[in-house]
């Protein structure tokens, strides 16, 4: 009888331990859920804050937005040319670019262009003020399995996670507010939309500009130059792509400051969680 009563004496010691266990292992699953919440809550904040003002993305060269890639190839293309202007000599693409050309009535590019991007880029910093509310919707639906696994991951596994759930609700509510944006935001007296295009009609003006190559024959710079006129891309939407990698590199920055950083982690959950990280 004895030693019945021991062996379910030990029975429920053995059980209660267990239990024990499990509801702390829960109590940590809980925690590091909530912490995760807390980091990406943070990073977030942080990230859109800094991009969400004047200059936010102008200013940082890491996601400051330039000419649409098809433009942005077009144009170093025509700066990288050289051509021969019977009476004038051999003249380069760059300095038509920077410098235009008066004698055929060609003006500088050049400074259209600083305008053009800096109507880019603050059509994004505009968008970025949006970004908050969808974060933090995506942020509340972290599970604790998402979490052990964002803690435990690589050093951008809170941004890939975001990446996954937000990119696709982010890009519908940007690019509204972009296309807002390029047609609202003064540059100089000129919408963003309206510079674009003026930018664009320019550029292929002057490679329809006739010049003499002869006593009598003339050609057109984009013959002479071997480059054709372009399609204004959709500014907007290449705004929206373009802001929104500039935004998500910001989270990432942020998520690895807290990871490596103890004094980045500015809460005491952040502080906990991310301590089993340096054991």
């Amino acid at each position: 009888m004895k030693k019945l009563l021991f062996i379910s004496l030990v029975f429920v010691s053995i059980s209660s331990c267990e239990l024990l266990e499990d509801a702390t292992e829960n109590t940590q699953n809980i925690d590091i859920a909530e912490g995760l919440k807390e980091a990406l809550r943070v990073g977030t904040d942080t990230a859109t804050s800094k991009l969400a003002v004047v200059d936010g993305y102008l200013k940082d060269q890491a996601v400051k937005i330039l000419l649409p890639d098809e433009l942005e190839q077009q144009i170093q293309e025509f700066k990288s040319f050289q051509i021969n202007i019977f009476g004038f000599g051999s003249v380069s693409g760059e300095q038509i670019y920077n410098t235009g050309f008066p004698a055929f009535g060609i003006n500088s590019l050049a400074s259209k262009e600083d305008e053009l991007i800096t109507g880019i880029n603050r059509a994004a910093e505009e968008a970025a003020k949006e970004a908050g509310p969808i974060f933090f919707d995506a942020i509340r639906g972290i599970t604790i399995t998402d979490a052990e696994n964002i803690l435990y991951g690589s050093d951008s596994a809170a941004t890939t996670f975001l990446v996954d759930r937000t990119y696709s609700s982010l890009f519908d509510t940007f690019e509204p507010k972009v296309d807002v944006a390029v047609n609202s935001v003064q540059i100089n007296g000129q919408s963003i939309e309206a510079l674009y295009a003026s930018y664009v009609a320019d550029y292929n003006e002057i490679l329809n500009v006739s010049v003499p190559t002869g006593l009598t024959n003339f050609s057109s710079i984009g013959e002479l130059a071997g480059l054709n006129t372009i399609s204004q891309p959709d500014i907007s939407a290449f705004a929206t792509e373009k802001g929104l990698d500039g935004l998500f590199l910001k989270v990432q920055e942020e998520e690895k400051n807290i990871r490596e950083d103890p004094f980045a982690r500015v809460t005491q959950i952040l502080e906990d969680v991310f301590s089993l990280l340096d054991q």
